[in-house]
C-alpha cells in the first residue's frame, strides 16, 4: 500500500483528500497543516508520495517545501493548487516527479493522475 503524505493548512480540504485516497486504497500516513509539520513527518516517515498546496500558511510555501525535499529525497509530489500564474505553473513543471492540479480538483482528473502515480510508481 503506497503511502501518502497530505499538506494542506485548511483542515476541511485536506479531510477531503484523505477520504478520497483512502478510498482509491492508500494509506494516508497524516496531514501536516505547514512546511514545518512536513519536514518533521517526513524526517519520522518517508511517504511514497506527498500532496501538497502551494499556498501554506507559515515561513515556506509548497513550492521551496518540494524544492528542498527534492535536493535530499526525490519523492513524488503533486501540487494541488489555485494557482493559474504562468510562472508558478512552469517552476512546478521543472521540478522531476511532481505534477499539478488546478482547484478546485475535479475528483476523477485526481483518481486518474494517481492511478498514473500506482502504475508508473512514479510520475
Amino acid at each position: 500500500m503506497k503511502k501518502v503524505l497530505i499538506v494542506e493548512d485548511e483542515s476541511i480540504i485536506s479531510f477531503g483528500y484523505r477520504l478520497q485516497l483512502e478510498r482509491m486504497g492508500f494509506e494516508v500516513m497524516g496531514t501536516a497543516r505547514s512546511s514545518v509539520e512536513a519536514e518533521e513527518m517526513i524526517a519520522a516517515e518517508r511517504p511514497d508520495l506527498i500532496i501538497v498546496d502551494v499556498y501554506l500558511k507559515g515561513e515556506k510555501n509548497g513550492f521551496e517545501l518540494a524544492k528542498e525535499i527534492h535536493a535530499s529525497t526525490p519523492i513524488p509530489i503533486l501540487f494541488l493548487t489555485a494557482s493559474t500564474k504562468p510562472e508558478m505553473i512552469e517552476a512546478i513543471a521543472g521540478l522531476k516527479g511532481c505534477h499539478y492540479l488546478s482547484k478546485p480538483i475535479d475528483s476523477d482528473k485526481m483518481d486518474d493522475v494517481l492511478q498514473r502515480f500506482v502504475r508508473a510508481d512514479g510520475f
